[in-house]
């Protein structure tokens, strides 16, 4: 039987139980005397930041806050622990300069980065035992704290409104924030609004990014500021501002194209000259341009790109509209930048504003009217070439990265669909209007009533859903009846012996008109071989397009596509391979069609629940720690073995 030590067991509960953000414990092979001459004799850049008169005495209860150098904070691990491992043990709240994982507040740095280093490189050696900040950081660095942190919980009262009641708190913030300001000479009143004006005059008021962070825990925040900013114009609402840094310089053009493909206009690219870079650094993101969780710093802020969202996915978040696309984009354009970059070598090489108003203040920190006066030209023109040209009577759900879609009202034709294309997505108009046109012959292809510049008008089919077996637990994808499977098999042998393929036939563009049959709503994709044709069981319909040709425009991928076939055509969709789809029906097929659209069906269904198990195992730290838990067991049963 395995036997595992006490300090093992000890260990293992540290590992598994984890930290609770800043919070750390002093290790039990420490005083706090002793932790501070570890700190002083290494060399660590750190400075303990409040209520340090008394050190190495604390009140019960009470924690230590330090602000330490990102890279000293592997040492000072070494002399902590995450959970305490006896009762009474002495907590501390650790930050770090850079807002490193664990040592961040509201997921952004303790203080600016800029004023951290500062305050670190100013601090003095307290009682010849502890480093603190110099007088002036102390009086700043507290006047922060209890404004921006803990707002009307500091108990210090709003100085402008009667009506708001501070709530008790453990610390007299105003007598000592009013005693240390009068031996500096500061005629501040301890007032949250004096403070914070002492503050920004000073330059350290928060950007408006980070008070966004930090507005859900001081409501204070809201009431002073958000709640006082004027209301973005409607012309700005689908406005995003990607940040490229020093290290992605070189590709910009990757950027470019992948915010193409996730359906935003470029309205500009900005290369920031000395000044602009300056004063976006300090402004923007905090001012923390550190390199985070990543092995290398992505830099400076190097460029803008302006970028607009004309069918931008908001949700009104207590007045701000966020655009739940713009990080869907992020993320998209940091992973094609890194894209074979070793992993030792990988950064973080965009930033981006989350709504309006934080794109709008970000062009304002680079201190050029004009710029804000042609982007407002640029985005009006093209709201206005993305307008729908006929009274609008629903608009239809879509991701709409080229185009939205919505059923009007057409002098001629009635109640119709029409198709909007951003002016970056024509190509994919002139698809959609050349496939109707030289197809319309097929009944799968919808017709075409009207069109006109950047516009196109179909019927509006119903959907009797004739042709779904049933629905399957991804992506809203569907398994197919036989008789509909077979169907869009002879739709995509049409294509190709016409010489075309559709990279996009999916489940989700089917719908079953009682009247009209089986319909393929969406032709954006469209296209044609631009080499030698391959046979009909390696068309690009049913295979997608091969790896290495890159003269296509290929849609983005779905988890049945990712497999390596167009979705339709998966055995979880219709129960069959390919070639038994193109073959004559043979005895017995359907039972076995059946059964593997079951299997395919409990399949999802399975990986679904165990993926939200999954996720909630991983956002809620457990994953990482029961791995290390159980790699711990291990090398103590491989040790005592």
């Amino acid at each position: 039987m395995l036997e595992i030590s006490a300090a093992t067991r000890r260990v293992a509960r540290h590992v598994v139980v984890g930290s609770d953000g800043a919070r750390r414990y002093l290790s039990p092979d420490f005083t706090l005397p002793e932790f501070f001459e570890a700190l002083n004799e290494r060399g660590v850049s750190y400075a303990v930041l409040r209520w340090f008169e008394d050190l190495p005495h604390v009140a019960p209860g009470e924690d230590v806050d330090i602000l330490v150098a990102d890279e000293d904070l592997a040492f000072v691990n070494t002399l902590l622990l995450s959970r305490p491992l006896r009762w009474g043990t002495q907590k501390f709240d650790v930050y770090t300069v850079g807002g490193l994982p664990g040592t961040d507040f509201a997921g952004v740095p303790y203080y600016a980065p800029r004023f951290a280093r500062a305050l670190l490189a100013d601090a003095v050696l307290h009682k010849a035992l502890y480093r603190v900040p110099s007088p002036e950081h102390h009086f700043q660095s507290l006047a922060y704290h209890a404004v921006y942190h803990k707002g009307l919980a500091s108990g210090l009262q709003d100085g402008t409104n009667p009506s708001e009641v501070p709530q008790p708190s453990d610390h007299d913030y105003a007598a000592v924030l009013a005693e240390l300001g009068r031996r500096l000479g500061e005629s501040v009143s301890p007032t949250l609004d004096a403070l914070d004006g002492y503050l920004a005059e000073h330059g350290l008021r928060p950007p408006l990014d980070t008070l966004e962070r930090l507005e859900p825990r001081n409501p204070w925040i809201r009431e002073h500021f958000l709640s006082k900013q004027s209301a973005v114009e409607p012309v700005w609402q689908g406005l995003a501002v990607f940040v490229l840094r020093d290290l992605a310089a070189g590709a910009v053009d990757v950027a470019l194209g992948e915010l193409d493909q996730q359906g935003f206009e470029v309205l500009d690219v900005l290369q920031l000259d000395a000044e602009q870079r300056e004063a976006a650094s300090h402004r923007l993101r905090g001012g923390n341009w550190e390199r985070g969780p990543w092995p290398v710093s992505g830099g400076a802020p190097h460029s803008y790109v302006v970028a607009y969202d004309v069918a931008a996915r908001v949700r009104p978040d207590d007045g701000t509209l966020t655009n739940q696309r713009i990080p869907e984009a992020k993320a998209a354009v940091r992973l094609a930048i890194l894209r074979g970059v070793a992993a030792d070598e990988r950064f973080n090489p965009v930033h981006s504003s989350d709504n309006p108003a934080q794109a709008l203040d970000y062009l304002e920190a680079l201190g050029d009217l004009e710029v804000e006066a042609r982007l407002r030209a640029r985005a009006a023109a093209l709201v206005e070439a993305c307008a729908f040209p006929f009274p609008v009577v629903q608009h239809l759900d879509s991701y709409a990265r080229r185009a939205r879609a919505a059923i009007v009202k057409h002098p001629e034709h009635g109640t119709v669909v029409c198709k909007v294309f951003r002016p970056g997505a024509a190509r994919f108009l002139e698809r959609e209007v050349r496939g109707r046109l030289e197809l319309a012959d097929l009944p799968q292809v919808p017709a075409l009533l009207d069109r006109g510049e950047g516009w196109m008008i179909t019927p509006f089919y119903g959907d009797d859903r004739s042709h779904v077996q049933r629905q399957l637990a991804v992506q809203s994808e569907v398994q197919l009846r036989p008789q509909a499977a077979r169907e869009l098999a002879g739709f995509a042998r049409a294509l190709h012996e016409r010489g075309h393929f559709l990279l996009d036939l999916s489940s989700q563009n089917l719908v079953s008109d009682p009247a009209e049959g089986l319909k393929v709503l969406d032709l954006e994709f469209l296209q044609e071989y631009a080499e030698p044709r391959p046979g009909l069981r390696g068309s690009f319909t049913f295979r997608g397009v091969p790896e290495g040709a890159d003269r296509y425009d290929v849609p983005m991928p779905t988890v049945l596509s990712a497999r390596g076939e167009a979705s339709m055509f998966q055995p979880a969709v219709t129960g069959l391979r390919i070639e038994d789809l193109l073959a004559p029906a043979r005895p017995g097929e359907g039972v076995r069609r059946s059964a593997v659209q079951l299997a395919w069906h409990v399949y999802y269904l399975v990986r679904a629940r165990h993926h939200g198990v999954r996720s909630w195992l991983q956002a809620s730290g457990w994953s990482r720690r029961l791995g290390k838990a159980r790699r711990l067991v291990l090398t103590a049963g491989r040790t005592a073995s």
